[in-house]
């Protein structure tokens, strides 16, 4: 049955199954062509308040995957039934004779094996509205909320305008000193092959006059000897 709820004014369909008889199952009296329709039909009045008691057609219809030949077993259709409650109760259907049809010609006339033993099936006709013991957990689990949970501010960037400073500029010249450049004349001169401080000209008067003074004194020394051989 769809839905598995009924309410009021809502659609249910009832789905009747054909089964085959465990013994005695129909048979196919001639071809059935693979384009062929397989029909049910059947006529029900279901029972109950909520519901008028007028007749409601049952059909359903299949067509075969491949074509059936005489004698074999063809696939039975089954039937759907479709009422709509018109108030809140209990509606009752039975099922009763059929007919099975090839192409809408009539092959087989169908009863249950008992007399009055057809299916029954009986459902309820709700209002819609949920219990009030759903209607209170779904209330209280949907609604609830705690109270203890901390809330986080969230923080505001501050825009910061900066404030100028003033700054002083100092320029600086950088000048380049010369420095004094002195040359020092090691003591000892002549073992150097340096002549002192006199300069180029000053040690060739020395060198002359050093030169005079040997020869001078050479020659004094000179007459001084042949003096006092003489003697």
């Amino acid at each position: 049955m769809t839905p598995a709820a009924a309410t009021p004014h809502a659609t249910v369909t009832v789905n009747w199954q054909i089964v085959q008889p465990t013994t005695g199952a129909f048979t196919a009296p001639a071809t059935i062509s693979a384009q062929a329709t397989l029909a049910a039909e059947a006529t029900v009045t279901p029972s109950g308040t909520p519901i008028t008691s007028l007749p409601v057609v049952a059909s359903g219809a299949v067509t075969p995957y491949s074509a059936i030949t005489p004698g074999a077993t063809p696939q039975l259709p089954n039937m759907k039934i479709v009422v709509t409650p018109t108030a809140t109760g209990t509606v009752a259907i039975k099922g009763d004779a059929f007919a099975l049809k090839v192409n809408n010609t009539t092959w087989y006339n169908c009863a249950p094996q008992t007399a009055g033993g057809g299916p029954t099936l009986a459902f309820v006709v709700g209002t819609g509205t949920p219990t009030s013991t759903s209607t209170s957990t779904s209330t209280s689990t949907s609604t609830s909320t705690p109270s203890s949970t901390p809330t986080t501010p969230t923080p505001t960037p501050t825009k910061t305008t900066p404030t100028p400073k003033k700054t002083r500029t100092s320029y600086v010249t950088v000048v380049e000193t010369p420095k004094k450049r002195s040359s020092k004349t090691p003591k000892a001169g002549a073992n150097t092959g340096a002549g002192g401080e006199a300069g180029p000209d000053g040690r060739m008067f020395m060198l002359v006059g050093s030169a005079l003074i040997l020869a001078a004194g050479v020659g004094g020394l000179a007459i001084r000897r042949r003096g006092i051989s003489r003697g």
